[in-house]
């Protein structure tokens, strides 16, 4: 799907895409994504593959090291602190010389065309993003078909789990803004302003990548540890908001009347504990599903005007 006019086209054929991976302590689903990128059907010459590791304390360095004597890409590790994803995904464009990136999270197992998909595309066009299908399952086998679900559907302009774009116009971004520390967000901010520099997005559904997602275990030890990664979204929701304050990035965060109001008003009212005493005392229903995703959005509202 196209969601804009007059691109330009851009006939010149790439030298080669670099698919870059953030990762933190995820050493499992990043050894399935690897060993994917080894099975892909565009040639091996034209793309390598990055792996930054941000300061992981599981075997995540002593894995991409011994895939990289294994597989026939060329796979590199950069490895730092844990300083967060921006300053990795920064790190990552400085050290490549490839024409295109392609970014994909550790948990997203390429399908053998991913790669070929982003890569036609920009043989094509100059300025555009081109975002892929990112397909949910619930474990680390890839099915035969991917099933379409309505968690696979996204508004987003530039999503990382699964997207791709010239190295210069996010340098001329001004590379990925490092001050969201907390969870989330540097990604939608990139792609506000590349919406800004005037670059236009086409998803590509044959783009497939399989987002490893597990359903969650709902006990009050979990809940608290997916709460807190709920505040740190808010958190980092704050920075964009307050960076730009314009209706589209209010739409984004969820920051406007009437959706506002509401979720503030219940974050802020015995229905919160409610909730949350009800989620930990009951066994796994639909109904505990429903609430536990309550919870999650009205703890997002609370920790954006709490902090």
């Amino acid at each position: 799907m196209n969601r804009g006019k007059n691109i330009k086209l851009h006939l010149r054929k790439l030298v080669k895409i670099s698919v870059q991976i953030s990762t933190f302590n995820r050493a499992k689903p990043l050894e399935k994504v690897l060993y994917s990128l080894e099975n892909q059907t565009i040639e091996k010459k034209l793309y390598e593959v990055i792996v930054i590791n941000d300061g992981s304390t599981d075997n995540t360095k002593q894995l991409v090291e011994e895939i990289s004597k294994k597989v026939s890409y060329e796979l590199k590790i950069i490895n730092q602190e844990n300083l967060g994803l921006p300053i990795a995904r920064n790190k990552g464009l400085m050290n490549t010389n490839c024409e295109v990136i392609l970014f994909i999270d550790d948990d997203v197992i390429p399908d053998k065309n991913l790669v070929s998909e982003h890569y036609k595309i920009h043989l094509k066009y100059s300025d555009v993003v081109v975002r892929g299908w990112v397909n949910h399952v619930s474990t680390l086998e890839i099915p035969e078909k991917p099933k379409f679900k309505m968690a696979d559907f996204s508004t987003s302009f530039f999503w990382t789990s699964n997207v791709s774009v010239r190295r210069e116009y996010l340098i001329k971004a001004g590379m990925f803004y490092e001050k969201f520390e907390k969870y989330g967000w540097e990604d939608i901010e990139m792609g506000y302003k590349l919406r800004k520099l005037g670059l236009k997005l086409i998803i590509n559904n044959k783009a497939i990548g399989y987002h490893y997602k597990p359903n969650p275990i709902i006990s009050k030890d979990n809940i608290e540890k997916i709460l807190e990664i709920e505040k740190k979204r808010a958190l980092s929701a704050k920075i964009y908001h307050d960076l730009y304050k314009s209706l589209r990035v209010k739409l984004a965060t969820g920051m406007y009347f009437p959706a506002l109001h509401f979720y503030r008003s219940l974050a802020h009212s015995p229905i919160y504990d409610f909730i949350f005493k009800f989620i930990t005392k009951n066994e796994n229903t639909y109904l505990k599903y429903f609430f536990f995703n309550l919870l999650k959005k009205l703890h997002y509202y609370k920790s954006f005007y709490d902090e």
